[in-house]
């Protein structure tokens, strides 16, 4: 096992909540500021502060990607060039470099680093194409197709584009690229672990009128990526872990069994057969790039239907929260008046799981972790639930909120697809 811990500080004042780390990249070392994202595989650069025509390092290739996220997406060509972290260094690491995204899919983030498995982050051989339409040499850098000036569009216009790209690509060959952390492990750079540690899925603010600055030196607005981390972190974590099987290396695939006010009647959770997805599935993913949590549509009612009748005014409170997508958008920018909320009358969310061993493991999520107070701005509150995602299945996405009471460990070289640890925080004495 690599004695190689690489420690990436993070912070979420970039990504509306999401958490983000700085790497660089190519001969001139361009510092990008990359979403980490265990929902995706992909390594993901837009062509703002890394700009590849001035990268002697990078070679193109004739691959292509196109890739959708629960909201936002992005196409464009797959390079190869130097990856740097500190004083680790990857001299061939393959990204995509997007040529059209739908809008806010980066925030202000630069990027994103995909920490899921290879098997997500497939790419399409366009050589015989290329070829075919005398473009030489057949490469997708620089970007050889009919242009458009605008490389952000609404996400309306952009699924357009998209289903324009996507018929294209139709037929052509599949190639699975591989992913940034699987070549560092390869590579003997870090054992083949990662910890995540976060304490907010929103952007805390102490105080109005704070610079974007100001925010990032609040420490619940930091985070940490230990690549390589392992049980010898004692520092981060206290107590037992709880481990979660890992049922299949797509995304971080887990069986989430049920889910339940502390103390009340568990609600089910259809399972994959009967959410009717995929084969090689699970009806739950663990994605830290999620700033909330989402759940089926009939789960996600219930839990609403059993908090409106435990917690007085609970109903007026949510409504704001619940719809669809644009709604809760819209909700999270505004929040509601922390006033009103009584954190201490709001239960825990208990979700239970498949575990590592034989039996049932279970997560907690207080309520201080699916209500974020001073968000989206000193004195407001925004609740972190939503319901399923327009086009999305049956399948829970278990973000930050969930995520944020605990030193979480993905050990992917632990069973037959990996294992995720969840140990509380250390207390800071």
């Amino acid at each position: 096992m690599s004695k190689h811990f690489i420690p990436l500080p993070l912070t979420n004042v970039l990504a509306d909540g999401g958490y983000s780390a700085s790497v660089c990249l190519g001969s001139q070392l361009a510092k990008v500021n990359l979403i980490i994202d265990t929902g995706s595989s992909t390594l993901v650069v837009h062509e703002n502060r890394y700009q590849g025509m001035h990268d002697t390092r990078l070679q193109s290739t004739s691959l292509a990607q196109q890739v959708s996220y629960g909201v936002g997406g992005w196409f464009g060509s797959v390079v190869h060039t130097r990856f740097n972290i500190l004083d680790v260094s990857v001299d061939d690491m393959p990204l995509a470099l997007v040529h059209h995204e739908a809008e806010h899919s980066f925030i202000n983030a630069d990027g994103i680093w995909g920490m899921a498995y290879h098997s997500l982050n497939r790419s399409y051989d366009m050589s015989e194409y290329l070829t075919a339409n005398a473009i030489a040499p057949p490469a997708t850098y620089p970007w050889p197709f009919p242009e458009n000036d605008q490389p952000q569009f609404p996400l309306p216009e952009f699924q357009s584009e998209a289903s324009d790209f996507k018929q294209l690509i139709h037929g052509l060959p599949e190639q699975d690229v591989a992913t940034a952390f699987t070549l560092m492990e390869q590579q003997g750079l870090v054992s083949n672990r990662f910890a995540f540690i976060a304490h907010r899925s929103s952007i805390h603010h102490a105080k109005a009128n704070m610079t974007p600055e100001s925010l990032a030196l609040d420490p619940l607005n930091q985070g940490m990526l230990i690549l390589g981390g392992d049980e010898r972190l004692s520092q981060y974590f206290q107590g037992e872990f709880t481990d979660l099987k890992v049922v299949h290396d797509r995304y971080y695939n887990v069986n989430l069994l049920s889910l339940s006010l502390a103390g009340g009647a568990p609600i089910k959770l259809p399972s994959a057969l009967e959410a009717q997805l995929s084969r090689g599935s699970s009806n739950a993913i663990i994605d830290t790039g999620a700033s909330l949590v989402s759940l089926p549509s009939q789960a996600f009612t219930q839990v609403i239907a059993e908090l409106s009748q435990t917690v007085p005014q609970a109903a007026k409170l949510l409504a704001p929260f619940i719809g669809d997508i644009n709604k809760v958008t819209q909700a999270q920018s505004q929040g509601i008046a922390m006033s009103e909320l009584n954190l201490a009358l709001w239960p825990a969310l208990e979700f239970h799981f498949e575990g590592a061993a034989d039996g049932r493991a279970s997560l907690s999520c207080p309520a201080e972790c699916y209500w974020q107070l001073n968000s989206p701005a000193p004195g407001r509150a925004v609740f972190k639930l939503m319901g399923q995602l327009a086009g999305w299945p049956a399948q829970s996405i278990l973000g930050l909120p969930l995520l944020n009471p605990y030193f979480v460990l993905f050990q992917r070289d632990s069973g037959e697809f990996g294992t995720v640890r969840f140990a509380a925080h250390r207390q800071k004495s």
